[in-house]
């Protein structure tokens, strides 16, 4: 008896079962598009906007600087910045301020003007010299003890003393004087030289002459 050979059922596959399987695809897909689509646009408008708008290379302060202190390239640092907002009289580079001293405090990323250091063409000392004061050099071999660690710009004190007076006449002869140099700067210079009036400069002339010994108290800051 002749038997029959069953044919193999074929299944067509399922068009919903294939779009399930696609569709997290098509979605990943879709989002790295998007997302390359906005950076590009993003860069695109960023380069107009830099175009709309001109700047100009300018020096600025890379942290806060206090008055006195002798700029160094660490200090300073060149960026672009709108030419609108530009100031008269800025630096744009770095070899036109390192070397100078600034002459009032600079706040960092500030602008470097010509008129806020000093040490420009034709200028020295006397220009950075306050309102009625006069530059002096106090020599260390004038003090019975070693400077305190001292920067342009600190204020110190002097205080007299005479061998073999009681310590109860030890006096503070000069207050607040500010340091402009500290010539051969290091741990311990071997002279300051200050800012004084005429009568502080006399009073630390006479303390020497009469055989008094100074000693330098270094005054807190903002005091």
């Amino acid at each position: 008896m002749a038997q029959n050979n069953p044919t193999a059922s074929q299944t067509t596959p399922s068009w919903h079962s294939s779009a399930r399987r696609r569709a997290p695809f098509y979605v990943l897909a879709s989002v790295l598009l998007a997302a390359i689509a906005g950076l590009l646009t993003y860069n695109y408008l960023q380069e107009v906007r830099a175009a709309a708008v001109p700047t100009g290379g300018a020096l600025v302060a890379s942290r806060d600087i206090r008055p006195g202190t002798q700029l160094s390239e660490d200090m300073l640092e060149v960026r672009d910045v709108p030419e609108a907002v530009l100031p008269s009289g800025y630096l744009t580079s770095v070899s036109q301020a390192a070397g100078r001293v600034a002459l009032v405090p600079i706040a960092a990323g500030e602008v470097i003007l010509e008129g806020k250091v000093s040490g420009g063409p034709g200028e020295g000392l006397s220009s950075r010299l306050p309102d009625g004061r006069w530059a002096m050099t106090l020599p260390a071999g004038w003090l019975v003890s070693p400077m305190p660690e001292l920067a342009a710009g600190d204020r110190i004190e002097l205080l007299a003393y005479q061998a073999g007076s009681p310590l109860e006449d030890a006096a503070l002869i000069v207050s607040g004087i500010e340091v402009l140099q500290i010539p051969g700067a290091g741990e311990n210079p071997d002279r300051l030289t200050l800012a004084v009036t005429m009568e502080e400069a006399k009073a630390v002339l006479y303390a020497r002459s009469n055989g008094f010994a100074l000693l330098p108290l270094l005054r807190p800051q903002g005091r």
